[in-house]
C-alpha cells in the first residue's frame, strides 16, 4: 500500500490512563475538534465507565520486526498434554521481548544508559494520558507535533493514533515498513518543547519510523522517554467527546 498523501493532521485528544502493559479505559474525557476546530474539554457526562484492552493479543499471526511471516505456530509449544495422557495441559512460550505490545528500556538503544526494564517506576507508564490522533501524515515530524493541541505543562504521558491504525496494521501479518513513527526531528522536537513527557505510545511496532530508527530513539530514550510500542487503538474505542483511555 503506497504511504497516505501529505495532508493537515486531524487531531483529537482523550485523556485517560494507563497501567503497566494491560491499558484499558474510562470516561474522563477531553476532545479537540478535527481539522484546526475549537476542541473541547471537560468530564463526561456519562456516569459509566468502559474499558479497552489495547494491548496486541499474543497469536501466530502477530506482526513481527521486519518478518513477512509474522510470529508463527512455533512461538508456543505444548509440554505436557492431557491428550498425551499427562495431568495438566502446561505450554512453553518462546518469542523476541519486543513481540506485540511492549516499551523499550534506554538500553535497548543507548550504550552508555544500563538502565533495563525492570528498573523502570511503573508511575512512568501509570497515570493520567493523552490519545492524539494524527491522520494524513507519513510520519511524527516536528511540523506536525508543533500542529498538535498538545498541552505544554500537565501532560507526562502521550499515545499517537496515525494511519497505522486506520490500515489495520497491528492486525496484517506482514511487517509494513512505510509504517508511521517519529522521525528524527520530531523526536527531538518533543524532547525540547514538551520535557514534561515521560511516556509515548504508537500504533505500531516501532516509536520512530524505519529510516530513523536509531536517531528517533536515541533521541527519546537518551532523554529518559519510555516508548510504548504496539498499541490497538481503534477508532471506535474514544467516541467523540465521550470515552478515554484507562488501565487495568
Amino acid at each position: 500500500m503506497a504511504p497516505p498523501a501529505p495532508a493537515s493532521p486531524r487531531v483529537s485528544n482523550t485523556r485517560f490512563s494507563l497501567l503497566a502493559m494491560m491499558l484499558v479505559a474510562s470516561l474522563v474525557a477531553c476532545t479537540a475538534a478535527a481539522d484546526g476546530g475549537e476542541g473541547t474539554c471537560g468530564a463526561s457526562t456519562s456516569p459509566q465507565q468502559h474499558l479497552y484492552d489495547i494491548t496486541a493479543t499474543i497469536r501466530a499471526e502477530l506482526p513481527v520486526w521486519l518478518q513477512e511471516t509474522g510470529l508463527g505456530e512455533d512461538h508456543r509449544t505444548m509440554v505436557t498434554s492431557h491428550k498425551k495422557g499427562d495431568k495438566v495441559n502446561a505450554s512453553m512460550l518462546r518469542f523476541n521481548a519486543h513481540t506485540g505490545t511492549h516499551i523499550d528500556a534506554p538500553r535497548h538503544f543507548v550504550t552508555t544508559d544500563p538502565t533495563g526494564i525492570d528498573d523502570i517506576p511503573l508511575d512512568v507508564i501509570n497515570g493520567p494520558a493523552l490519545l492524539l490522533e494524527a491522520f494524513g501524515v507519513e510520519a511524527l515530524t516536528a511540523e506536525v507535533l508543533s500542529s498538535l493541541d498538545i498541552p505544554t505543562t500537565g501532560v507526562s504521558r502521550v499515545l499517537f493514533r496515525t494511519e497505522n491504525t486506520r490500515r489495520g496494521l497491528m492486525g496484517q501479518t506482514a511487517f509494513a515498513p512505510d509504517y508511521v513513527g517519529f522521525s528524527t526531528d520530531g523526536a527531538a522536537w518533543l524532547v525540547k518543547h514538551r520535557p514534561e513527557v515521560k511516556a509515548v505510545g504508537i500504533d505500531y511496532l516501532s516509536i520512530a519510523r524505519l529510516v530513523d530508527l536509531g536517531p528517533g530513539h536515541l533521541a527519546l530514550l537518551g532523554a529518559g522517554i519510555v516508548p510504548i510500542e504496539g498499541l490497538v487503538l481503534p477508532e471506535h474505542s474514544t467516541g467523540n467527546g465521550g470515552g478515554g483511555i484507562s488501565a487495568g
